[in-house]
């Protein structure tokens, strides 16, 4: 049986290793692709999430705020919000004396409302004996607040009260796209959420808060070099007018 010595030649070689090449780029410029939608879908994922994380931190706190919140621009137009969060509630079990409340259905920790060098807490009387006066907390038992100064009139077993500490969201600069939320009236602006390009507050009525905020990705998108953002707007109800 007669067989072909002959091998490939280098023209064929050269033409076979050239088609490889182009399969093996384009290979390469699929995976490559795939990769950066990956990190673009990702990078979204992460953003709306950050993005629904802290809007609905602002509305589960907006929604405790007693009465109507305070509006007003620090870096942008009404992108700061302080407001009384309601902390606790109830009516009063008598026995009160000049300086004290009591509620025998609580079981307060010793020290939670005790008042701290950027925060306080306050009581309010909003119906019942008593109704309309606000004292500062000094000091709490399991089921007792001692406050100052002592009331006008002792609160009894009719009165309602609420507790209340002053709380708010702002931003401190126009380029760091921090959402920032303070705990006490003079207490320091923490960090709540990054890349929250803005946020704004608004009142369409007097017991509704308008939040409007704008996430954006922590990086470009990979294809098209721009970064990516998401709008999310809220209106809340307060509770507590």
């Amino acid at each position: 049986m007669l067989t072909s010595d002959k091998g490939f030649t280098l023209v064929e070689l050269l033409i076979a290793l050239a088609i490889v090449g182009v399969v093996l780029t384009g290979i390469y410029d699929l995976l490559v692709t795939s990769s950066r939608i990956y990190l673009a879908q990702n990078a979204i994922v992460e953003m709306q999430a950050d993005s629904r994380a802290a809007m609905d931190f602002l509305v589960r706190e907006l929604r405790q705020s007693f009465k109507t919140p305070t509006i007003s621009t620090t870096t942008a137009a009404n992108d700061t919000i302080g407001f009384d969060r309601v902390e606790d509630t109830g009516y009063s079990s008598g026995g009160n004396s000049a300086t004290t409340l009591s509620d025998i259905r609580k079981s307060w920790h010793s020290g939670d409302f005790d008042p701290s060098t950027d925060s306080s807490y306050m009581v309010r009387i909003i119906s019942g004996t008593g109704n309309g006066q606000v004292r500062s907390i000094n000091s709490n038992l399991s089921t007792q607040l001692t406050v100052s100064p002592g009331w006008v009139t002792t609160p009894d077993s009719t009165s309602l009260y609420v507790i209340t500490s002053n709380k708010g969201f702002t931003r401190i600069s126009t380029s760091d796209n921090v959402l920032r939320y303070r705990i006490g009236a003079t207490g320091d602006r923490n960090p709540l959420a990054e890349n929250i390009t803005t946020h704004s507050f608004s009142q369409p009525s007097p017991n509704i808060i308008r939040i409007t905020l704008t996430g954006q990705t922590r990086a470009p998108d990979p294809i098209t070099k721009q970064y990516r953002t998401y709008t999310l707007t809220e209106d809340v109800t307060i509770r507590n007018m």
